[in-house]
């Protein structure tokens, strides 16, 4: 392997010195324009941008703030204070939530943050267009949940004046939402502390908030009471009690995989009145055959003989004490008695709690649809589009197809809900779909990296061949002979040569010897030895 490795370089620096100093010398420049080139497109795909959110009052409350971002992985900055926060753009909507469920203001609902105007903006001028800003801010904070498609933010601020009566007041807001999807009374709350954290009102007591349907998802903590508990409570208690049917029913439907998507509405009968029920029901003891005895009193008294009277005292009408003789025998007797039975007892008491499913008198309704996915090659491969081109089949068989239900998913919905069978209502369609050739998805960053990346190769193929073209060489100068220079030589006689001009013959001679050193030297030799010889 290190012999390879030696050959490879020794090959690398044999190409790299076929190269003359100047094809080195473009090919270093376009590598490093090359480098700076991607380092740049890497930087600008990857820079990070920041927005102040906030500045803190004190490094303690700063370091809670960081810690909450910490926890909910919100990419910040702060500055060399500590007190400054700052956020990733992307990520200040989440942020400005998290505050405002913490209480907590941001910079972004100051005075400060609104464009200032001219010398002929009034402070009146800058609260409303404070309004505006904070009722944009606001919508966007609101649009960050997962739920909300749009949100439409109006609010009522009153004017600071200077008075105490405009600071005691409070704001109010009313927001109107486009939702994705059914929002619970805890998601609608939550967004409803931060417009009051955003409007700094110490309460949401000013904050409703409805959807596009017209439906009421929150109307202050004042809600008015209806039969013990709150009307915000009672449709929150339907709510959650639909949404649970509607997950039952799309849960056992979808497990058949007969139907691709599953739409579920249900309309429960709640029944909000608390009742009690106190069931009292008595037996007779074990061995007893006169049923349930509550109580009975008997009293007998029978006399035989003598006078009319009571031996003694007695009979006497008044407060004598002799004895009445017995002339005869005379007998008495008095019979009393009370029997009070405890009969087995048992009480039974019920309390019926509010909100209670009524499954008798509820519906439910169930939207299936089985999707049937028409691809144009497949259709094409099948022999369909024969006679008829792909628009004409789509045209053809476009219209939705309604199927037959089974009736055992009707005792399945039964057995998920609890409501009765007759109640429920099932209808399915099958859905065609109809999926084109795919084409080239591409995008205007694709077309900037592809464009670039052609940029880089023509620079690298310029210099592959530039560096592969040899160079012209340049043809020799033949070297003229002495001979042949004295021959070309016209022989003319030499002017006189004046000191302050030079003939013509007299610079050719001069050029000569300049270009030509060695012949010079060499007719000198030649024509000393001559002379010598």
């Amino acid at each position: 392997m290190p012999e390879q490795l030696r050959a490879l370089i020794n090959r690398i620096m044999e190409w790299w010195k076929r190269f003359s100093t100047r094809q080195k010398t473009i090919i270093i420049t376009v590598a490093v324009v090359v480098v700076v080139a991607i380092v740049v497109l890497v930087t600008l795909l990857n820079r990070k941008t920041y927005v102040v959110l906030l500045t803190a009052e004190s490094t303690q409350e700063a370091s809670e703030i960081t810690g909450l971002f910490d926890s909910n992985a919100i990419d910040y900055v702060t500055d060399d204070s500590g007190t400054q926060i700052s956020v990733l753009e992307s990520q200040e909507a989440q942020a400005n939530l998290l505050l405002g469920a913490n209480n907590i203001p941001t910079d972004s609902y100051t005075i400060d943050n609104v464009t200032s105007g001219g010398f002929s903006t009034t402070e009146s001028d800058k609260q409303k267009r404070y309004k505006v800003f904070l009722e944009q801010k606001l919508a966007a904070t609101i649009e960050a949940n997962s739920l909300v498609k749009k949100a439409t933010v109006d609010m009522d601020i009153p004017e600071d004046d200077g008075t105490l009566i405009s600071q005691d007041k409070e704001s109010f807001a009313a927001i109107t939402l486009e939702l994705l999807d059914d929002m619970d009374e805890d998601t609608a709350a939550s967004l409803a502390r931060v417009a009051a954290t955003a409007l700094g009102n110490q309460s949401t007591d000013n904050i409703t908030i409805v959807d596009t349907e017209g439906n009421l998802l929150f109307s202050g903590e004042d809600a008015s009471t209806v039969g013990g508990a709150t009307a915000t409570t009672q449709l929150s208690m339907k709510q959650k009690a639909e949404q649970l049917v509607k997950n039952e029913v799309k849960s056992v439907l979808l497990g058949t995989e007969l139907y691709d998507n599953v739409e579920v509405a249900s309309n429960l009968d709640l029944d909000f009145s608390k009742s009690t029920v106190v069931d009292h029901q008595y037996t007779a003891a074990p061995d007893q055959t006169q049923g349930v005895l509550s109580s009975e009193d008997l009293y007998q008294s029978d006399s035989t003989g003598g006078v009319a009277g009571v031996p003694g005292t007695t009979s006497n009408d008044d407060d004598t004490t002799y004895v009445m003789e017995d002339y005869q025998t005379s007998s008495e007797s008095v019979t009393e008695e009370s029997r009070k039975y405890l009969p087995n007892e048992k009480v039974t008491t019920t309390e019926v709690p509010a909100g209670l499913i009524k499954y008798e008198t509820s519906t439910v309704s169930v939207a299936a649809k089985a999707i049937h996915i028409y691809k144009e090659e497949e259709v094409k491969e099948q022999g369909l589009l024969t006679d008829i081109s792909w628009e004409e089949f789509q045209a053809a068989n476009g219209e939705q197809v309604k199927l037959e239900v089974d009736e055992s998913l009707y005792e399945v919905v039964h057995t998920a809900t609890g409501i009765p069978a007759e109640n429920i209502s099932i209808v399915a369609y099958e859905v065609p779909v109809f999926v084109d050739k795919e084409g080239a998805n591409i995008q205007a960053t694709d077309i900037i990296q592809i464009v670039i990346i052609l940029i880089i190769l023509a620079l690298l193929a310029f210099v592959i061949l530039r560096s592969m073209r040899t160079e012209k060489e340049e043809e020799p100068v033949e070297e003229l002979s002495v001979e042949s220079l004295l021959q070309s030589t016209p022989t003319e006689q030499l002017e006189d040569i004046e000191l302050e001009e030079k003939s013509e013959t007299r610079r050719m001679i001069e050029k000569f010897v300049d270009e030509n050193p060695e012949a010079v030297a060499s007719l000198l030799r030649n024509w000393l030895a001559e002379d010598w010889g």
